[in-house]
């Protein structure tokens, strides 16, 4: 009769709920927000079931095998299936805690059609369920009453998320999501297995925690695969999966600390013990993203657990045995859930202010826990049992049984009498325990920063892959059919083209080149001049590859550059304005491996290397290491190497600086050669007569902008030198009108 009651009052709750929620359509305001009956209902119950889950988590002692009905016993196979209903059951009643809070399809539909199941079957079997909690029917026992009013109020928001299902007529694909519905039930219920169910299947198996056995090291392998394996699987995620991904972690951490914890009784019951206190801190900090909470948790309770899992306290047989399995289960989630918040971006990375503030919460808690170990270890009247109070070991000799060293500080006690009870503490060993685990979290708050980094690298990477993958589908698109290794316009193919090209830099906003719009075509010897600071080592560089593009595009021979860059560098040669070579190999090796990269033949390779060591005078040398050479033989080294794969583009950028009257003219020559056959040679220079006497045409730069392009020719025709024509233009930007636009 009991049973039938219990059933019909779970159903007409669950009914009436839904019934309600479908009629009140109209807002309220709380807290100047709109915030829908409906929802405000939902949220409520939600809120009710889980005040009252409280006491009947708190008062629970589960009997597995006691008397039974009518004074039998409850037999294995019973025991055995009533666990599993109990471990089902307290899966849904989470669920229905969390559903009203989060927009979660496959939790709706768990809660709308999976959740009446196991309600309704708990209703049925109430009695053996008193058994299995009681050890005798005990209708009326105080468990059985909470129990009881969790299940209708789990019943009432299943009910009102059936009947809003089948009032919107919802139901479509239904066969398909009672799938996923079924599937994320079961991904999740191993959050919430009961911790004596293996030992109840099993019995005991396993070893004792004695060093780094294979057991130990077996757990510490899954706590990192739970580790990296949640954030692989959540990192792309919308900010809502994650946000309930990890409340609903730590709900389920928070009701499996205590409902372990809850036959403790007494002063040694408090979750106070430092990964203790992350069961409750994260589950405040996930469900009311309350940031000071978590980055305690992020910076205090991770250290705590990592320590901790690295020296277990806990003897007991480590696969099957519940307080063992609740030791790792609480501590692996106190690792890796402060991680995840930071890792999945639910909270932003703390500041080295926020870890002050971590350490003074901290030293709180260590005098807390100092205060309560002197205290309660030496009070007969609330520890008349005398059980051991040790919170953070600030009080046993647990640290020293690790470390021996720590012995003689034991000897430095600190204590006095207040009425009866004298309070006692170990104060060298706390402080020392004290600037340890400090000294800890800053080599963590390192590692974190590493991390950071490492983290940001990555993800820069990955968007520079992304940007690549598109450029290369967008290219692909504008061919056309045609092979990448065909020029993207094949109307440029006898040119150097600019359009509107820009170059910043990181860290300002003042472009180094602005809008350059320039082409130079085959047969050119192109001067490009400026004062210091013009953009002309920018443009030069983007040219060749070595920076990247701002905006704009550019294209050699109608490759573009910055989308076919292999196919552009192997049609360019550069002269930089420093001769960076390879100095521990000769010249002749120097010169070859650039041959190799731009697959020279063997053939061709031999005969460029002689003919330009006759040129520039190298012969002897070329089989000497460069660290050797002179300045000037370094740098014709480096023509050379420009040259060899005979590109019909070459790039020279102030290659004449610091070299003798002989060597200066041997490679204008060789440039004057390069051009009348055909190619482009584009040119750098400080030395506006060097410019004048080899140039067909030149372009000015100043402040980053293209000034003039013009024929030499025709800057003669007008009766000026190039140096006036270049003067007009540079002394606009002098070096204190440079610095005046920088500030």
């Amino acid at each position: 009769m009991n049973e039938l009651l219990l059933i019909a009052g779970m159903c007409g709750g669950g009914a009436l709920t839904g019934f309600i929620s479908r009629k009140l359509r109209g807002n309220v305001r709380i807290f100047k927000k709109e915030i829908a009956w409906k929802k405000l209902l939902l949220c409520g119950l939600s809120v009710l079931l889980f005040v009252a889950y409280m006491p009947y988590l708190f008062s629970l002692e589960v009997v597995s095998r006691q008397e039974g009905l009518d004074g039998g016993v409850l037999s294995k196979g019973a025991t055995v299936a009533m666990a599993i209903l109990k471990w089902f059951t307290y899966f849904m009643m989470a669920a229905c805690m969390t559903q009203p809070f989060f927009k979660k399809k496959n939790l709706t539909d768990c809660v709308a059609f999976l959740t009446p199941v196991p309600l309704l079957l708990s209703g049925i079997f109430f009695k053996q369920h008193s058994v299995f909690v009681t050890g005798a029917v005990a209708y009326y026992d105080f468990r059985l009453i909470m129990y009881a009013v969790c299940l209708c109020l789990s019943a009432c928001v299943s009910g009102a998320a059936l009947y809003s299902k089948i009032a919107e007529k919802d139901f479509g694909q239904i066969a398909k999501r009672l799938g996923k519905a079924a599937l994320f039930v079961l991904i999740w219920l191993m959050g919430f297995m009961p911790m004596y169910f293996p030992q109840l299947m099993f019995g005991l198996i396993g070893e004792e925690t004695a060093e780094f056995t294979l057991t130990h090291r077996l757990l510490i392998y899954i706590c990192i695969v739970f580790m990296f394996g949640g954030y692989v699987c959540m990192r792309k995620k919308s900010r809502e999966e994650k946000l309930f991904f990890l409340s609903f972690l730590s709900l389920s951490g928070f009701l499996q600390y205590f409902s372990h914890n809850a036959q403790r009784t007494g002063v040694t019951s408090l979750p106070l013990h430092l990964c203790n206190t992350a069961m409750v801190l994260m589950l405040f900090a996930y469900m009311f993203r309350w940031n000071s909470v978590f980055y305690f948790t992020y910076l205090v309770n991770v250290l705590g657990a990592f320590l901790a899992i690295l020296m277990p306290n806990t003897g007991e047989n480590l696969l099957t045995d519940s307080g063992a399995l609740i030791f790792w289960y609480n501590h692996t989630y106190a690792f890796v859930l402060p991680i995840f918040g930071v890792a999945l971006g639910i909270f932003p990375r703390p500041n080295i202010k926020m870890m002050y503030k971590a350490i003074g919460a901290f030293t709180a808690y260590v005098l807390l826990a100092m205060i309560l170990n002197g205290w309660l270890n030496n009070s007969p009247t609330l520890n008349p049992n005398k059980d051991e109070v040790d919170y953070f070991f600030l009080y046993s000799y647990f640290f020293v049984d690790k470390f021996k060293f720590l012995m003689p500080l034991k000897t430095f006690e600190f204590s006095f009498t207040i009425g009866n009870t004298t309070l006692m503490f170990y104060w060298l060993y706390d402080l020392v325990i004290w600037l340890v685990f400090v000294g800890l979290m800053f080599v963590i708050w390192g590692i974190y920063v590493l991390l950071y980094r490492t983290a940001d690298a990555h993800g820069e990477l990955a968007k520079r892959k992304m940007m690549m993958r598109l450029d290369h589908a967008q290219l692909l698109k504008e061919l056309d059919g045609r092979s990448v290794k065909e020029p993207l316009s094949p109307e440029g193919v006898h040119m150097i083209k600019f359009t509107n090209f820009s170059k910043t830099y990181a860290g300002t906003t003042k472009k180094a080149v602005e809008d350059l719009n320039l082409e130079i075509h085959e047969g050119e010897v192109f001067g490009f001049i400026g004062h210091n600071g013009a953009g002309k080592s920018t443009t030069i560089k983007s040219l060749v590859g070595i920076q990247s593009i701002t905006e704009g595009k550019i294209e050699v021979q109608g490759y573009d550059v910055a989308r076919q860059p292999l196919e552009a560098k192997l049609s360019m040669g550069y002269v930089s304005d420093n001769h960076a070579v390879y100095e521990n190999l000769t010249g002749r090796e120097y010169i070859s491996y650039v041959a190799d990269l731009y697959m020279v033949n063997e053939k061709d390779k031999n005969e460029r290397i002689e003919k330009y060591a006759k040129m520039f005078h190298l012969e002897k040398a070329l089989d000497s290491e460069i660290k050797c050479y002179s300045h000037g033989m370094k740098q014709k080294t480096m023509v050379i190497g420009a040259l060899i794969h005979n590109p019909k583009v070459w790039v020279l950028d102030e290659p004449l600086t610091g070299l003798d009257p002989t060597s200066s003219w041997q490679i204008k020559e060789c440039m004057r050669q390069h051009a009348d056959a055909g190619n482009i040679v584009f040119f750098s220079s400080h030395v506006i007569e060097v410019v004048e006497k080899v140039c067909d045409r030149i372009a000015i730069i100043s402040g980053g902008k293209l000034c003039r392009v013009s024929r030499v020719e025709d800057i003669q025709k007008e009766g000026l030198s190039l140096e006036q024509v270049y003067l007009q233009y540079a002394q606009k930007h002098t070096p204190e009108d440079m610095e005046k636009e920088r500030v």
